[in-house]
């Protein structure tokens, strides 16, 4: 009788090389982090691997590998023995794998916290080393370089432009690799208002087919509890007619949110809630002539949210938790990251900054499609839905950097804003 090694199907992994002793070696993970832990294979364990595609059969596999490599020989018994090997790590699309997913996803879905997925590895998970490490964000140099880089992009905003602090843009790149390109926007945002809610829109980076991906989970962190306002989470759920928790697995170990606590925590004196809200992909919704202000779905959920505003009363403010562009071959392009290329992507990005800083909604939506989605920038969707609700504003660049990764001759670009606006009463879109 067949079973589920006969032709083995592995799930989607992140891979990649290591050298150790002088040997070469491929570092496999689970993306989604239900694997039990990461495993280490030789290139030719690997090879074998690239076969699991569900459809080749271990005989298939065989007869490809004395192929590829002449005189080496494998048996079928040592294929059966590498699937069996992945699947008892939960690597493999098995009935294995599926029961042991459920459980994962069941004991999430049943714990009314959401506990700190990263503490310990992007950031300490120690309270008073964790306040030590934020602490020396901000005097990092290098943040203090990055503002006076800065100064001629955008020139001296004028205090009359500064009425109203609307938000920040700001990074979710590991904290190891960008924490100095956070500070200055939370120092404006901690300067300038006394919010009580926090709306952080993030990016589902690990699935969900929802635009919106919301929860009701408080956020653990090592120095605390951030609480959910679940009143203004009803509330924006009556509006659109539906719940936008049904995803809410998403959450469980995605980043974007996750990083932007500690920072809301250590600088805010007052009391305050979040609604965390992580954003899916603009992409199904554009090509053949249409804008994501065609996607009446979308709209009818950010229309609510504008309702939900009004009516809570709530003093509000937004942190768009985005990474810009991501180019190399690790993120699937078929070119190498140069220093001319990285000028070209600074110089897009810039482009994107001016449009954004005018809360130019139009422009925004013409650079989608021809720029950003294939640069990869991740910032879409949060950032059309904050500008979708905001009337009129100014926004700031107050950071900028580029983290270019060798080893992938690859590159992420980021960066921070901060956003003003006008008065509370006449803070929000009057669509009708």
């Amino acid at each position: 009788m067949p079973d589920a090694f006969d032709c083995p199907e592995i799930r989607y992994i992140d891979a990649f090389p290591f050298e150790q002793d002088g040997e070469k070696y491929i570092y496999i993970r689970d993306p989604l982090e239900i694997a039990s832990a990461p495993l280490v294979m030789t290139p030719l364990e690997f090879y074998v691997i690239t076969h699991f595609d569900g459809v080749h059969t271990v005989a298939d596999i065989q007869e490809k590998f004395a192929r590829q490599f002449g005189a080496l020989l494998i048996t079928e018994e040592r294929i059966r023995e590498i699937a069996r090997t992945l699947d008892a790590h939960y690597y493999l699309a098995t009935e294995n794998y599926h029961a042991h997913a459920e459980q994962v996803m069941e004991a999430f879905r049943r714990s009314p916290v959401r506990k700190a997925w990263h503490a310990g590895s992007a950031y300490e998970a120690d309270p008073e080393k964790l306040r030590g490490q934020i602490e020396g964000f901000y005097r990092s140099p290098h943040s203090a370089g990055m503002l006076q880089e800065l100064k001629e992009v955008n020139g001296t905003l004028p205090d009359s432009a500064r009425k109203r602090l609307l938000g920040i843009l700001t990074p979710h790149i590991d904290l190891r690799v960008g924490a100095a390109a956070y500070t200055p926007a939370y120092r404006q945002l901690f300067e300038h208002t006394e919010a009580d809610l926090f709306i952080i829109l993030g990016v589902a980076h690990y699935g969900g087919g929802s635009f919106f991906i919301a929860t009701e989970k408080d956020f653990e962190t090592p120095l605390g509890i951030v609480e959910t306002d679940r009143d203004f989470l009803h509330a924006w759920e009556d509006f659109a007619g539906g719940k936008l928790t049904r995803e809410d697995w998403a959450h469980r170990i995605e980043h974007s949110i996750e990083f932007q606590l500690p920072f809301l925590q250590h600088g805010c004196s007052h009391p305050f809630k979040i609604l965390p809200v992580l954003c899916g992909s603009v992409e199904p919704h554009l090509g053949e002539g249409r804008r994501l202000e065609d996607a009446a779905g979308i709209n009818h959920q950010i229309a609510a949210l504008r309702r939900a505003l009004e009516r809570q009363g709530k003093k509000a403010v937004f942190v768009l938790s985005v990474d810009l562009a991501h180019m190399g071959p690790k993120f699937g392009d078929d070119f190498a990251i140069t220093s001319g290329k990285a000028q070209e992507i600074r110089q897009a990005d810039g482009r994107m900054f001016d449009i954004i800083s005018r809360f130019d909604i139009d422009a925004f939506q013409q650079i989608m499609e021809s720029d950003l989605l294939p640069r990869k920038v991740d910032a879409c969707s949060a950032v059309y839905t904050f500008l979708s609700l905001m009337k009129t504003g100014r926004g700031e660049v107050v950071s900028y950097d580029q983290n270019f990764q060798p080893e992938t001759q690859s590159l992420v670009s980021y960066g921070s804003m901060v956003f003003w606006g006008e008065k509370p009463e006449r803070l929000i879109k009057d669509k009708g």
